[in-house]
């Protein structure tokens, strides 16, 4: 039978492996948002454009002067670089994977706090129908988001909430931000959430924080957290830093 040490260290170990795969977050290069008028990508052969129906086009690729178009989740290699389509609430724009971005050459690993069974916190689930949250994104962008529900807790005897909304698969998550950050973690966190209980009972995990996409590259648009869940006390638990090698 797998222990709670053993079955975070293997979630933390696959962790590491997605951080630093050779088309993982730490070779996302650029993130460029196009117009219809067809333009140079740094890095990329080509001209690149919007094709006024969600997808990417492009053209004068090679000496026979190909076309390509990219649509939802397809890609396109071109050398060793990767071409994704982002598409954020209907703005569109062309990512660049390369496997030599320097962060990427040289991620070494995930720093992470050890697994403390303590930092699993009970917690009451409430449901929050029709409610919706504001989430600002890393750039800026704002917009509004369905909340999930509220998820009441205590730290240091401190009644505390944790908003939650959906992932478009459908689970539970959470973005925070608490006292560690800036100084021994990245600036907020990531938080999965198990389904709660038909009674409303749930466990709140912060062995299992992790870091957002954008502590790997600065190209990716984070959502922040949210103001109900910015905490003043420190939780140390979960990922803290990326760690480069020489």
């Amino acid at each position: 039978m797998v222990g709670f040490t053993d079955d975070w260290r293997a979630w933390h170990e696959s962790r590491e492996r997605y951080a630093g795969a050779e088309y993982g977050p730490a070779a996302l290069e650029s993130t460029n948002w196009l117009i219809t008028e067809p333009a140079a990508v740094e890095g990329v052969p080509g001209l690149w454009a919007l094709t006024g129906d969600g997808g990417i086009r492009g053209s004068d690729l090679g000496a026979g002067g190909s076309v390509v178009t990219l649509r939802g989740g397809e890609t396109l290699r071109l050398g060793r670089r990767e071409l994704r389509v982002f598409d954020r609430r209907g703005s569109v724009a062309l990512r660049v994977f390369n496997p030599r971005r320097r962060e990427r050459e040289h991620f070494s690993a995930i720093d992470a706090y050890p697994p403390r069974e303590g930092w699993r916190i009970p917690a009451s689930f409430e449901p929050t129908p029709g409610e919706t949250i504001t989430i600002t994104a890393i750039d800026g962008q704002v917009a509004e988001s369905d909340l999930a529900g509220r998820l009441h807790f205590e730290l240091d005897g401190i009644p505390l909430a944790l908003h939650v909304t959906r992932t478009p698969q459908g689970g539970l998550t959470a973005v925070f931000a608490d006292g560690t950050n800036g100084i021994e973690t990245y600036r907020f966190r990531f938080l999965p959430i198990d389904e709660p209980g038909a009674d409303g009972s749930a466990v709140i995990d912060f062995n299992r924080a992790y870091l957002p996409p954008c502590a790997f590259s600065d190209q990716y648009l984070c959502p922040q957290p949210p103001a109900g869940n910015r905490y003043s006390l420190p939780i140390r638990a979960g990922e803290r830093a990326v760690v480069l090698g020489g």
